[in-house]
């Protein structure tokens, strides 16, 4: 049995000669990643929060720790009054990129979980897990069924879409319905497929992605009965009044800024770099062109910001 989980395994991912990258902002882990996603089990509901935490090396490559924690509340009389639960740690999880694939640890073994330059049919089998972690031995077969492109946070983001089937006789809850992002990963359950039974019956289940937010990016929000990305700060913005053109740049080194006519006076324009840090502040002028040449490319953050009125931001690309 071991032999036959062994081959399956190697089939799917024969470039295992091609070293690991450490976290690849593009792909997978930018700084400050978080995903949330509902869980629920019994009269127990609430949110599992995974968080990037830190690189480290597992078999001499790199790879990246993600922390898991179950906020939790318990229905009194559902659906109208619950009370508070605790917050309880779950296993970590380990990841690694290699090329445009994302790999899972599990059983001592890295499997492909998501592989952003599959084209359709492409296929590969991958762990399933409950909350407690990985199934001893349950597999899921993946299959593409689409692939594609989508703009998402002012950023171009590639996605696919696939099916899943048990292998092995290995039983399996719900389904990748959804489209699954570079960086955001599955937006229709939780990160990884499931089981229901692994680690004792009915151990809970973690439901439809909530959101994402990362350092440098807009906190992006899923409504998961349209199946519609938002990304939240970012939408505020441009309903306010507060637009940056062009975006990207494409290499005129300079952003024109329009505003609310409704605007302080008082208010200000801070550009911030990846990290948080200010590189520019002007004064907020609508119709200003601000002349960024200084700054190198890459993506940043302008904040508006004037006493007494609520902070906006927009992404924008220097290119």
């Amino acid at each position: 049995m071991k032999s036959i989980l062994l081959a399956l395994f190697l089939l799917p991912t024969f470039h295992l000669t091609v070293k690991a990258q450490s976290a690849n902002p593009a792909i997978w882990c930018p700084a400050g990643a978080t995903w949330v996603y509902n869980y629920g089990v019994f009269n127990e509901f609430g949110t599992v929060t995974v968080q990037y935490q830190r690189d480290t090396v597992v078999a001499g490559q790199p790879a990246q720790i993600l922390t898991r924690v179950i906020r939790s509340s318990f229905w009194v009389a559902f659906p109208t009054v619950s009370t508070p639960g605790p917050a309880y740690s779950l296993p970590k999880v380990v990841t690694r990129v290699v090329n445009d694939r994302v790999e899972v640890q599990a059983t001592g073994l890295f499997y492909t979980l998501y592989d952003f330059a599959a084209v359709r049919g492409s296929t590969w089998p991958t762990p399933m897990v409950t909350p407690f972690g990985p199934c001893a031995s349950g597999l899921a077969q993946v299959t593409v069924d689409s692939v594609g492109r989508q703009v998402v946070g002012g950023r171009s983001l590639r996605w696919f879409r696939a099916h899943l089937t048990p292998v092995a006789g290995a039983t399996m809850a719900g389904s990748w319905t959804g489209r699954i992002y570079e960086q955001l990963g599955n937006l229709a359950q939780y990160m990884q497929p499931q089981s229901p039974i692994c680690h004792g019956t009915d151990p809970g289940y973690m439901g439809a992605f909530v959101g994402f937010r990362a350092i440098g990016w807009p906190s992006i929000g899923y409504n998961a009965t349209s199946g519609t990305l938002l990304a939240t700060t970012q939408a505020r913005a441009e309903a306010a009044g507060f637009t940056v053109y062009p975006n990207p740049t494409a290499g005129t080194g300079f952003l024109t800024v329009q505003l609310s006519p409704s605007t302080n006076p008082e208010a200000q324009l801070t550009v911030l770099d990846i990290t948080g840090r200010p590189v520019m502040q002007q004064k907020a002028v609508a119709g200003h062109t601000m002349d960024v040449r200084s700054l190198a490319p890459g993506i940043y953050t302008l904040r508006l910001s004037a006493p007494g009125t609520a902070t906006l931001f927009q992404r924008v690309v220097l290119e």
